[in-house]
């Protein structure tokens, strides 16, 4: 759900000041998905920040404390991070960030990625049935060189942005950007999930839930 809490993100930073904090995986797929400068670009100024871990210091657990925000929104929540609340770890910003938003009372709203309503997921840009041309258009077209190989190519995701101007240089339609997938989730992560909304947070099932909080 990386690029739908990008679009509600953009909406919600007209109204209101917002800091994001993103764990690194997380910035990585916002960059993998093609939507880290929607966050980039939205932020700067007052309480208008982006942070990345690690940053053991972050100004973020101080206003949290003081609840200088209204409330801490975590969107999307890997099943990683939604087990780590649940289970009281605090290892990087954002599970840090929320056991003190707990200790304090401030409103806590998580949009998992894994739940029970979640039935499909978005893959990254992907190569399937390369024919081997000689000359790859999306090879020499892409901005960060992320296509590699000769012959049979193939899309090294540490460098993809996302961008999909590979798709329609594709003659042949061997590239797809954000596919659908199945997916299910495991019955002990559904306990955790459980676990962290009797602990107090309000769990909502997709991010556009939350423009009509906010």
């Amino acid at each position: 759900m990386m690029r739908q809490s990008a679009e509600v993100f953009e909406e919600l930073s007209k109204r209101h000041e917002i800091t994001v904090i993103f764990t690194r995986p997380g910035y990585e797929i916002a960059r993998l998905y093609g939507v880290l400068e929607t966050f980039k670009k939205n932020t700067g100024g007052r309480y208008r920040e982006l942070e990345v871990d690690p940053k053991p210091l972050s100004h973020v657990y101080g206003r949290v404390m003081r609840k200088v925000y209204k409330a801490l929104i975590i969107s999307p929540a890997s099943a990683n991070s939604v087990n780590k609340f649940a289970l009281g770890i605090a290892d990087n910003l954002v599970t840090t960030a929320y056991a003190m938003a707990r200790k304090v009372g401030l409103k806590i709203y998580i949009v998992p990625s894994d739940a029970p309503w979640v039935k499909e997921t978005e893959l990254p840009c992907i190569i399937e049935g390369c024919v081997g041309c000689k000359e790859c258009p999306p090879q020499n077209i892409c901005p960060t060189k992320a296509i590699e190989g000769d012959r049979v190519r193939r899309i090294v995701l540490e460098s993809c942005i996302g961008c999909e101007l590979c798709i329609k240089a594709c003659p042949f339609s061997a590239i797809s950007c954000f596919k659908r997938a199945p997916v299910s989730i495991h019955p002990l992560e559904v306990e955790y999930l459980r676990k962290v909304e009797e602990m107090g947070a309000v769990i909502l099932k997709e991010p556009k839930e939350l423009l009509g909080i906010f």
